[in-house]
């Protein structure tokens, strides 16, 4: 690989996914932070000792940090939820995520036969974010009933989705609409396992509510703070409509809506928080606002803020197609596991960690190593007999 050039956007982008600063990786390395700015700007080369802190320290493959992208890509922005609280520290890592899956799954594009991105209803057709959400219900083959998995119908819509361990105290989730080489992808990345299922389900709906209203019209990353709050509302209220249909969920409510208990059945049935369906009913005018903060403060006193009844029962939801689709190729032996960073490598001169490829595609640990063959003694069955 002499040949070919050292890529310093490559090792800041390895430095900010791991979420080390300049000076945190100077330091650990035992040079000038001025100097890893230059790795960084392509105006120095590390030597090969270096070069070897630098891969042990970030775990990143020799290969990725050498040549330049085969592929173009463009993306309109990231949605982040709990934007407004996260930090560009914390985000860094969040975007090489997103466009890494989306590497990952235009790679298994070119073997595998998944659903195609639904076409996005025009908003401008509804006169109000309720119809819309009762649109898309209707144009995903969607009843008025309640969703048991939320991830599962979106993945079978054709979104990418993928589950990444928590790097972010302040970030649930992400999406994005990303074009790579002309072909058009929306992910949507989950962050962390430490919340629960029923918060899971809204969070999935807040981000299928970014493509429905705000994707390819908005720029998320240009807006002011007031502007980011409001597009956050938008997505929030289109998640309560998505999940809590308003004709058929008012009927459940109306048997008792100020009865905090009764609320912890429908949440076994319409599979949302109870504190989301609290918010919904007052939304919907069910409960009046008075009504409205004595639940609310019912819910501080039983101290359901961070943790509901029925929370530890559920496990969340943990995506399949990229896992299937990883799998396939495997068990039908298009690629061995460890082949299968290398093909990406090919695609599209990009070698990624074999673990963090194993962790977007949601497969065992170790699933995607090279094991080495083992080897079998054979014994006759003369010598056998001897034995016995």
């Amino acid at each position: 690989m002499s040949d070919v050039k050292f890529n310093g956007n490559r090792l800041r982008e390895a430095r900010r996914f791991r979420m080390k600063s300049i000076t945190d990786l100077a330091d650990e390395i035992g040079v000038t932070k001025q100097m890893i700015s230059k790795y960084e700007n392509n105006k120095a080369v590390p030597s090969l000792e270096i070069l070897f802190q630098i891969i042990n320290i970030l775990k990143f493959p020799r290969e990725f940090f050498f040549g330049e992208d085969t592929f173009h890509m463009e993306t309109e922005g990231t949605f982040f939820r709990s934007r407004l609280t996260s930090t560009q520290k914390e985000k860094k890592p969040s975007e090489f995520t997103k466009n890494m899956t989306v590497v990952i799954r235009d790679f298994l594009e070119n073997y595998i036969d998944f659903p195609t991105l639904p076409v996005k209803p025009n908003t401008d057709d509804f006169e109000s974010i309720e119809a819309l959400a009762y649109q898309v219900r209707k144009d995903f083959g969607l009843s008025d009933k309640p969703i048991s998995n939320i991830l599962r119908i979106l993945e079978e819509q054709g979104f990418v989705v993928a589950l990444i361990s928590n790097n972010m105290d302040r970030v649930d989730a992400f999406s994005s609409q990303t074009k790579i080489n002309g072909n058009v992808y929306y992910t949507v990345v989950l962050e962390g396992v430490d919340y629960s299922y029923y918060r899971q389900q809204f969070s999935v709906a807040h981000e299928l509510g970014h493509w429905v209203l705000h994707s390819e019209v908005l720029d998320p990353q240009s807006l002011d703070k007031g502007e980011y709050k409001e597009m956050e509302e938008e997505a929030n209220e289109f998640a309560a409509c998505f999940m809590l249909p308003k004709e058929s969920f008012s009927k459940d409510i109306g048997l008792d809506p100020l009865n905090l208990d009764y609320y912890v059945n429908l949440k076994k049935k319409w599979q949302v928080s109870i504190g989301a369906m609290v918010m919904r009913a007052f939304n919907l005018g069910l409960i009046s606002n008075e009504d409205y903060q004595k639940l609310q403060r019912q819910i501080s006193y039983r101290k359901w803020r961070t943790s509901e009844p029925l929370d530890n029962i559920k496990s969340i939801s943990k995506p399949i197609a990229l896992k299937q689709s990883t799998e396939l190729l495997v068990e039908n032996n298009i690629f061995k596991g460890h082949e299968i960073p290398k093909e990406i490598l090919k695609h599209y001169n990009l070698l990624l960690p074999t673990d963090f490829i194993e962790e977007i595609t949601n497969v065992e640990h170790g699933y995607l190593e090279y094991a080495e063959p083992q080897i079998v003694t054979l014994i006759s069955k003369k010598e056998n007999r001897n034995k016995a």
